[in-house]
């Protein structure tokens, strides 16, 4: 039976089935696999991951160890999908390689990471090339050195010529030519150089971690494939700057006092994409102000950000249904203040516009999901509401041309939506 909310103007929202993470971006075939092999497993056997039974699984321990799907014949192979045993809880590192002969191999993803928020098919996506056999070479986990497969798809040519397909999370977007490595970072790491409009710069962390928080100084930038240890009041910073995209990075460990937020940002051209913060404020809160994301217009902070896309995140955290300051639970999934709006002074007269907010999930414990307080024309869409809020939205008079699509999944947590809804999808 389907759970509903009625919204203000009479339109229901179902929560219906949930999109798994991880499928494929382009329509590509998958391809039959005629026989399975691996270097070595435990009892759990090779054929249990191409059986289509995600109960069942092969595994391998030590770096090294593999598993290879045999085609039966050469042909362009353009990604493959793998359900990683325990990959909610763990993450995975992995290279994916492919051969023509079963000899001679070329690496086509280098230690890859999986997400560590799903068991279900994740899709790692690579230049489509010919190939007869697909092997997944593992390099343990991180609770220990065994790589174990429930299921493992082959899938032929998708158009996407290396463009990466993003999962959620970290390792869900691949490292791109030329890009800046970060290592490992003991303290705040400020990035102050960027590329241009047509060329961002790329910075990587490849599942590296910063500890301290990370700030960004610079325009045309991208920054992904960070785990971010805040330790402090917000976990990633961007400072009135143009064309940012913050992607497929994993936030946690905020801490009061201040308010909490697991990225600020100001500045145009924002795109906050496949990151995670799962349980992200560590600690008791006390009155601090919780949000995943927030922005906002002051003389500090003069830009008012348009054009803005947040897409596909995932940001959770405890149940708090008796709204108790002393845990850490999320106040505000989106918090945006525009000019003149919440106290603030000073900036852009301008205004806020031009925003999707589309494809995520939003585990808020609070007053309401997600406060538009100015920007306008912007559209909610696809996105899951698993919280317990008293609304889903609070969008004052400030804003106008704010589209709350019925395509969204509203969970029983909440007492209503808190505006009309419009009928429909919204924009892709």
């Amino acid at each position: 039976m389907k759970r509903v909310v009625t919204a203000a103007a009479g339109v229901t929202l179902a929560m219906g089935s949930l999109v798994v993470p991880g499928a494929p971006a382009f329509a590509a075939a998958t391809l039959p696999i005629v026989g399975v092999t691996a270097s070595s497993d435990d009892g759990n056997v090779p054929g249990n991951a191409v059986d289509g039974d995600l109960a069942t699984r092969w595994s391998g321990e030590g770096d090294g160890v593999w598993l290879r799907a045999d085609l039966g014949t050469v042909q362009t192979v353009g990604s493959t999908s793998v359900a990683w045993y325990r990959g909610d809880v763990r993450r995975m590192t992995f290279d994916v390689q492919l051969s023509q002969d079963g000899s001679s191999w070329s690496t086509v993803s280098s230690r890859t990471t999986s997400s560590g928020s799903t068991a279900g098919p994740e899709n790692y996506n690579f230049a489509d090339g010919p190939a007869r056999y697909l092997r997944v070479v593992g390099h343990g986990n991180t609770d220990n050195a065994w790589t174990s497969i429930s299921e493992l798809t082959v899938l032929g040519a998708d158009g996407g010529g290396g463009t990466p397909t993003q999962t959620l999370g970290v390792g869900g977007v691949a490292t791109p030519p030329g890009a800046v490595l970060v290592a490992n970072q003991g303290s705040k790491y400020t990035i102050r150089s960027g590329g241009t409009a047509t060329a961002p710069k790329v910075y990587d962390c490849q599942g590296n971690t910063i500890r301290g928080g990370l700030v960004i100084d610079a325009d045309n930038v991208v920054v992904q494939n960070c785990r971010v240890d805040a330790q402090q009041q917000y976990g990633i910073y961007s400072d009135n700057n143009t064309n940012v995209t913050i992607q497929n990075n994993d936030i946690k460990n905020v801490k009061a006092p201040g308010d909490l937020n697991a990225i600020t940002f100001f500045g145009n051209g924002h795109k906050i994409l496949y990151n995670t913060a799962i349980n992200f404020v560590t600690g008791d809160p006390g009155n601090s102000h919780t949000d995943f994301i927030q922005t906002w217009v002051s003389s500090s902070h003069p830009v008012a950000s348009d054009d803005v896309q947040i897409r596909h995140n995932k940001a959770v955290g405890p149940a708090n249904p008796g709204r108790q300051n002393s845990i850490p639970s999320i106040h505000q999934w989106l918090m945006v203040e525009d000019y003149g709006r919440g106290g603030n002074s000073g900036g852009n007269t301008d205004g806020m516009k031009n925003w999707i907010v589309a494809d995520n999930e939003i585990g808020d414990s609070w007053n309401q999901a997600i406060k538009l307080d100015g920007p306008d024309n912007v559209s909610i869409t696809r996105n899951r509401f698993v919280g317990s809020s008293t609304k889903v939205m609070e969008v004052t008079s400030a804003s106008t041309g704010v589209k709350f699509y019925s395509d969204n999944q509203v969970g029983s947590g909440y007492g209503s939506v808190g505006m009309t809804v419009t009928a429909g999808g919204g924009p892709a």
